[in-house]
């Protein structure tokens, strides 16, 4: 019987990532199924990329091999494609190691896997990556029982899954109706492709039809025929020692959304669902594991961007800035959520946590923080909107309070994107004076503005920003350093509250001390109405942390009259109810310029 060289197998699994990845950007236009949302290119590239970072290339054995390309995928996963493919080769590994460490093991345990990837969702669908996977998995099984040697059973299957990827198109009615074949079950097949020209040692060349890639066509000026989303965020948990039966967990979860998937095993499972309530699915999940991990992205503006972009301007900002969800989506705006963590956990602010979580946990007596977004998430929006939008500008957080500036310059270095097509601004500013930032730059990209005038509008309108904000309890901003530790002793040994705004460099400081929150609200609602009553405010916003009420009462309490400003009240991130505390209130604005005050 062949025995198996765990160095040509661990190649070919590189060579396979590697194919894969070079495929990337024609497998997000030809993304239709299940979600129109362009991404499945990046989401299997996370994989791959995932695999050749993660498992050692001196890795000694194909049994170890299999586990850590196992273990990596898991980690890497992303989306229905990326998720199913990580159940697969889990599934694989576990398969090899109750078999005969041969390539006859080998074969039969891509087989074997083939009804684990089937299990993962609750609806499996025929046309997908599933049906290429179980074609090429079968085709080489069998294969290799007739030809009993891998390198002729490789490429039999190969052209086996080409053949299953082209009929893709007439399998499912939105891959029919759009002439296109399904871009996971291409994806594989990419994979598959690399893999076996590696193993095989052949010059590595493409055998898709004309049909399968359309080269010469524009992707960016083809409408699909497709619907949108039903629920709004793609969810992902990553989780470690789970206490519930697998088939329980899916009946647990089956009603918060759909596209639900279940990856990997007890010890380690990768959880996929489309869902409105991120929160709650984690809420679910952390009574039955530990969450070492998790991602959720916006679906719905991922899908209307894929559609048609807005505006030849993408935005990005973090989730400081506090925008209203409805107006992110209106307005393509793409958020960053800023990690929020506790002892034992971690969440995504804005995401499956907001300042009312933070408020339940607080009284739990949890102690919790707050992080920069992660590398990962960062490169993956990048990678997104790169090829679909002319500039990009990224307005963060202050750098003062936050790495989140230096975070985006690395990553886009990393990356060597081009100067002049993205540019990251430091808005010295949080919360909704940042929210308001934002709209500045929405407002001047409407009017037809180039991105160098939208650049100098944002950056000219930074220094007419002002927040105000009164604190319910003033140990959080001590504690976070929002307020020196000094100062912050004599404030609490006095019982005094102060009114915390930021200075021109985005550091917090003093505005004002009152005895009371309600004697600090008084302070800045005459601040702000003597603003008003002069005409000198354009824009205005509040926001608040778990204290709707009294956002309302501080509305009603704004001199504004009903033809001048409209002022929304939104909750305040996560951070900023770590920060400045749970049941703060804020008031945001933007002054006139003088010339038009």
């Amino acid at each position: 019987m062949e025995e198996l060289d765990n160095q040509r197998v661990l190649d070919s699994f590189f060579g396979g990532a590697l194919n894969l990845l070079a495929e990337k950007d024609d497998l997000n236009k030809i993304n239709v199924f299940p979600v129109a949302d362009g991404d499945t290119g990046s989401n299997l590239a996370s994989l791959m990329q995932a695999i050749l970072d993660r498992v050692d290339p001196n890795t000694p054995s194909v049994n170890m091999t299999l586990n850590s390309v196992a273990t990596a995928s898991l980690i890497g996963a992303r989306g229905n494609s990326g998720i199913i493919f990580a159940q697969y080769l889990n599934a694989v590994a576990r398969m090899f190691e109750q078999s005969e460490q041969n390539a006859l093991g080998f074969a039969s345990s891509f087989e074997k896997a083939v009804p684990e990837a089937y299990q993962a969702l609750l609806e499996p669908k025929e046309g997908t990556i599933l049906t290429v996977m179980r074609v090429w998995s079968e085709s080489l099984y069998e294969r290799f029982l007739k030809e009993e040697t891998l390198e002729k059973a490789l490429i039999f299957a190969e052209k086996k899954a080409y053949e299953a990827v082209k009929q893709t198109e007439f399998q499912l009615s939105v891959l029919r109706k759009n002439q296109l074949v399904d871009s996971g079950a291409k994806g594989f097949y990419r994979f598959i492709e690399g893999f076996t020209a590696t193993y095989c040692n052949k010059e590595k060349k493409s055998v898709l039809t004309s049909r399968m890639s359309k080269p010469t066509m524009d992707f960016s000026e083809v409408e699909y025929l497709t619907e949108e989303p039903t629920h709004r965020y793609c969810s992902e948990f990553l989780l470690k020692d789970v206490q519930i039966e697998l088939p329980f967990l899916k009946e647990h979860l089956q009603s918060q959304g759909d596209s639900l998937i279940l990856a990997g095993s007890k010890s380690q499972l990768k959880v996929h669902i489309h869902t409105d309530r991120p929160h709650e699915v984690l809420k679910e999940l952390e009574t039955h594991g530990t969450i070492t991990h998790q991602k959720v992205d916006d679906m719905l503006l991922q899908f209307s961007v894929t559609k048609q972009p807005k505006y030849k301007i993408a935005i990005i900002t973090d989730s400081i800035a506090d925008l209203p969800k409805e107006f992110l989506l209106e307005e393509q705006i793409h958020v960053l959520p800023m990690n929020i963590l506790n002892e034992s956990a971690s969440y995504l602010d804005k995401y499956t946590i907001d300042s009312s979580i933070v408020h339940d946990k607080i009284k739990n007596n949890q102690k919790m923080s707050t992080a920069q977004p992660s590398i990962q998430s960062v490169d993956s929006l990048l990678s997104f909107l790169e090829d679909k939008y002319e500039e990009i500008l990224v307005i963060t957080v202050s750098s003062k309070l936050s790495g989140t500036y230096q975070l985006l310059k690395q990553r886009i270095a990393a990356r060597s994107m081009a100067q002049d097509r993205i540019v990251v601004i430091d808005s010295k500013l949080n919360s909704v004076a940042q929210g308001l930032l934002v709209e500045t730059a929405v407002q001047a990209i409407k009017k037809g503005d180039s991105f160098a005038q939208v650049i100098q509008t944002v950056e000219d309108t930074i220094a007419r920003c002002f927040i105000y904000v009164a604190v319910a309890d003033i140990a959080p901003m001590v504690q976070s350093g929002r307020i020196p530790k000094g100062l912050g002793k004599i404030a609490q040994a006095l019982h005094l509250y102060p009114i915390v705004s930021l200075s021109p460099e985005g550091e917090g400081k003093l505005s004002g001390i009152a005895f009371s929150q309600k004697g600090t609200e008084k302070k800045i609602l005459k601040k702000v109405n003597m603003l008003l009553k002069k005409d000198q405010i354009e824009a205005l916003a509040i926001t608040h942390a778990d204290n709707a009420p009294k956002a309302q009462d501080v509305k009603k309490r704004l001199a504004i009259t009903p033809e001048s400003l409209t002022v929304n009240i939104v909750e305040s991130s996560a951070a900023i109810a770590i920060s400045a505390g749970v049941g703060c209130v804020a008031v945001a604005g933007i002054v006139k310029k003088e010339d038009n005050a």
